[in-house]
């Protein structure tokens, strides 16, 4: 069975482009006109692969190939079709377009499965008002639909809290799920790797952290008299960088939110607040940084106090080990080099894998490049990713899973 690498550029152009601004990059985010305009045209991708296709009260798109036991659960495979402000064209639609072309040459090659084949595209799985991976996790029931403000971010998308319910899906009607995706780092492209098999998925952990001093006037108050919080709060942002190093990878940490108050150009501020947001495969180190970087701001002290407050504590996801040697298998049996990886982004299979069986499968990003205009995936290698994900599905279709 032969990968037709020119239809995936094809599929991927025609409905991946939408939302491009030339110079800026790909801006589809969820719930726009962009959004869907761009699953109009993948909907009729999917009718024209005669798959069975159907749209759940939060716009997930699913398109079904019958197995040949009705009653079986289905083998998922997907992504999701939003980008992030100003993204690439690969992030998430790649999933989709490599899960189409699956099921267009098992479709040419009248192969018939023992399980439905189910493509998957979800929506809002870029971080948005409603939360990230909204349509995967609402769809595995990691959802609360009670979940405080939730009923005012859902009618600002012209929902409520029923479609959340009425998404719900019966995990137990899928077998396994699948997820191709761009690596989104520069691991598998500067060492020549064409596969990455990720053993999970990174922890989130984010404090919103506060340095107090005292607000006065610029001009007027001496260096020696000033409790500025700012002082304090570089101080602990250099500690935390030397901190994350010193513990090492895959340990990251990142401060891309600052804000001074009151705000203004001739007034020392009174408090300084910004978020550290820590990700790891192992919520131990996490802790372990978390604990140092309080430690650091009981040394700085002085005039200048810290508090610190949890935001998000969204542990790692482990994913399926039996599923990771299928995919290991398909790699060896066409010869084909792959890394033994962790994902340091999040991703719908992380929602999934609370639930079903789940594996991933990384390419390469070019110069690590991603949620930016630059970000490039070579055809080449999305046709070896391609070509494991298909073989990945014939395995599974054949193998129980414990």
């Amino acid at each position: 069975m032969q990968i037709n690498i020119d239809r995936i550029r094809e599929n991927l152009l025609k409905v991946g482009e939408i939302g491009r601004v030339e110079g800026r990059g790909i801006t589809r985010l969820a719930y726009s006109k962009e959004f869907e305009e761009a699953a109009k045209d993948l909907i009729d991708l999917m009718e024209k692969a005669n798959l069975d296709v159907t749209r759940d009260g939060v716009k997930n798109i699913f398109g079904k190939r019958a197995g040949d036991n009705k009653n079986y659960p289905s083998i998922m495979v997907g992504s999701h079709l939003d980008t992030v402000p100003n993204g690439g064209i690969f992030d998430g639609a790649l999933g989709v377009i490599a899960a189409l072309e699956v099921i267009n040459v098992l479709n040419e090659n009248n192969i018939r499965t023992k399980h439905p084949i189910e493509l998957v595209a979800f929506n809002a799985e870029e971080g948005s008002a409603i939360g990230g991976t909204f349509g995967s996790r609402v769809v595995a029931g990691l959802q609360d639909p009670y979940e405080d403000g939730l009923i005012e971010k859902l009618d600002q998308y012209g929902m409520d809290i029923n479609d959340v319910k009425k998404s719900v899906r019966n995990t137990a009607s899928i077998k396994t799920f699948l997820e191709l995706h761009v690596e989104q780092g520069a691991n598998l492209y500067e060492k020549g790797i064409p596969i990455g098999i990720p053993t999970g998925i990174f922890g989130i952990t984010r404090y919103g952290i506060v340095a107090k001093g005292e607000a006065n006037h610029a001009g007027t108050t001496p260096m020696r008299l000033r409790k500025d919080p700012m002082i304090g709060a570089a101080k602990l942002i250099i500690e935390i960088d030397r901190i994350v190093k010193e513990i090492g990878e895959p340990l990251v940490a990142t401060i891309g939110v600052i804000k001074a108050s009151p705000g203004t150009v001739n007034v020392i501020p009174g408090t300084v607040e910004f978020i550290v947001e820590l990700r790891d495969i192992d919520n131990q180190r996490i802790e372990e940084a978390v604990n140092k970087f309080k430690n650091s701001a009981h040394s700085i002290g002085g005039d200048i106090g810290f508090e610190f407050n949890l935001l998000i504590n969204k542990p790692p996801t482990m994913l399926n080990k039996e599923v990771i040697e299928v995919i290991k298998n398909a790699c060896l049996d066409k010869k084909i080099d792959y890394q033994i990886t962790v994902s340091g982004a999040g991703h719908d299979a992380k929602s999934l894998a609370e639930k079903v069986p789940t594996g991933m499968i990384f390419v390469p990003s070019k110069d690590g490049k991603s949620h930016c205009p630059e970000e490039w995936t070579d055809w080449e290698s999305i046709k070896t990713g391609v070509e494991v994900l298909l073989d990945t599905i014939m395995k599974l279709d054949s193998l129980e899973l414990s």
